[in-house]
């Protein structure tokens, strides 16, 4: 069934469950069929039974008793009655059943009131249903039995089930079409939201799927995969943008490279000057190489490739950091502090990606402050969060860019500094860090004041004091 297509399936369910209803009607029916006709049966029986007791309280002597009982029930065109004393002695026999008489009831009614009833078969007459009881008169014990030919009843119950065998499977076979066609019906707009989806391609992401009723089943159904379609058009123009972006960054220091390159091998020079050309040309290849990197990390961040976390120490990691740093500060001629006290605090992460946070928020501050500014690092640790942030006194950002910031390849041309290495990637990668570890980033700026970019991410304390930190080369 599960090869069918939902059509056919949505009309098989129906008529399965319609099969059931009708099956469980008509045996509702039948049943209270029976009941109804058994009802009327035993109410026949009791009705001659009445008239029989009747006949008995008039009667002067027992001669005279069966002399009536015979003149006026023996040849009943109904009924079939038997009277006879103590079970033995017949008093009246119908003349269809003079020869066989009615059977014994299996359980004798007690004198009084009690009566039975019961499905017998008699012979010549076949099934019928009896009534028996027994009555004290002052002649004689009596067993009174009345009996009603079944086949009446069971003649209805042949007409009633030939009828639901007949219209049964034609009825079923109505509802099956009537029920394709409403499912076909149903399904149409299903079939055109999927001619429509057909026309999206990735050229053309603009195209959105028609909604007539919005607020229907399938009108949510549009909408979701609208709103799929809208992100979808929002994550390729994203990606489109950055591989221009990107070859863009990749074009310009390659151009840079082979001018030199080709100026340089013009004419003949002396050992210093190419000496300076292959300087020149190793900046910019260091360039190059941090770009790659920074391209390729943020690749792996889209394809969501889990990074291995670990417990790390943070304000290990902070302070190897910036003693690594405070070298580049001081070649700037900036001041860079350290704020003790530092947290000792412990984060479930990945090292090399908080140290690569870091180092970009404290490389972004020495480009943008200028000689003799400061820069300050710390770490606080408060209600099982750390918050590791980054201060300077350089030249800010004005408040139109500060929604842009994070965008990849983004920068403000009036805060570049004069030999900018900078590729635009610097906040995005720390954006990147901070979602990958739950954590978030808040940048507060003041143009001509200064920055401050925090880090907050989940931590919790550490009571071992930290060793001395070994100071890592890396870039």
């Amino acid at each position: 069934m599960s090869r069918l297509n939902i059509r056919w399936r949505l009309t098989l369910w129906y008529g399965a469950v319609l099969a059931a209803v009708l099956v469980i009607f008509a045996a509702s029916v039948d049943l209270l069929m029976i009941r109804l006709l058994q009802t009327r049966t035993d109410g026949n029986l009791e009705a001659q039974l009445a008239v029989i007791e009747g006949l008995l309280s008039k009667a002067e002597n027992p001669g005279v008793l069966r002399e009536w009982l015979v003149w006026q029930f023996a040849t009943h065109p109904v009924f079939e009655m038997q009277v006879t004393e103590d079970g033995n002695d017949a008093w009246l026999r119908s003349e269809r059943i003079v020869e066989a008489g009615l059977p014994p009831p299996v359980r004798p009614p007690r004198p009084g009131d009690e009566v039975v009833y019961e499905d017998v078969f008699v012979p010549r007459l076949g099934r019928c249903r009896m009534l028996s009881k027994s009555l004290r008169t002052p002649y004689a014990s009596l067993l009174v039995q009345v009996a009603l030919d079944s086949e009446l009843n069971e003649e209805h119950l042949r007409q009633l089930r030939n009828v639901f065998l007949l219209t049964g499977p034609v009825l079923l076979l109505a509802a099956l079409g009537c029920g394709y066609l409403l499912a076909r019906k149903a399904l149409a707009p299903v079939d055109r939201l999927a001619a429509e989806a057909d026309q999206i391609t990735a050229t053309r992401l603009d195209l959105r799927l028609a909604t007539p009723n919005p607020d229907d089943e399938l009108g949510r159904l549009a909408r979701t995969l609208n709103g799929m379609i809208a992100r979808l058009e929002r994550s390729f123009g994203e990606i489109q943008r950055f591989t221009a972006d990107a070859a863009h960054e990749l074009r310009t220091p390659l151009a840079a490279l082979r001018n030199e390159a080709e100026v340089t091998l013009l004419t003949n020079r002396d050992p210093a000057e190419y000496r300076r050309t292959l300087e020149s040309m190793l900046e910019e290849i260091e360039h190059l190489t941090r770009l790659t990197e920074n391209l390729l990390f943020l690749c792996r961040e889209d394809a969501l490739v889990k990074p291995s976390f670990q417990d790390v120490r943070l304000d290990l990691v902070v302070r190897d950091v910036v003693e690594h740093m405070r070298a580049v500060a001081a070649e700037a001629d900036q001041t860079m502090t350290l704020v003790d006290p530092i947290a000792p605090c412990v984060v479930h992460g990945d090292r090399d990606q908080l140290r690569r946070l870091l180092l970009n928020l404290i490389d972004n501050a020495v480009k943008y402050t200028p000689a003799a500014g400061r820069i300050r690092v710390g770490l606080e640790l408060r209600n099982e969060h750390a918050t590791l942030y980054v201060e300077d006194t350089g030249v800010g950002i004005p408040p139109e860019h500060r929604p842009h910031i994070f965008k990849r390849f983004y920068r403000i041309d009036s805060a570049r500094p004069r030999r900018s290495t900078s590729t635009g990637l610097g906040l995005s990668i720390c954006l990147a860090v901070a979602k990958a570890h739950h954590g978030e980033l808040d940048v507060r700026s003041e143009p001509g004041v200064g920055t401050r970019v925090a880090f907050t991410l989940p931590a919790r304390a550490e009571s071992r004091e930290p060793s001395p930190p070994s100071i890592s080369r890396r870039a």
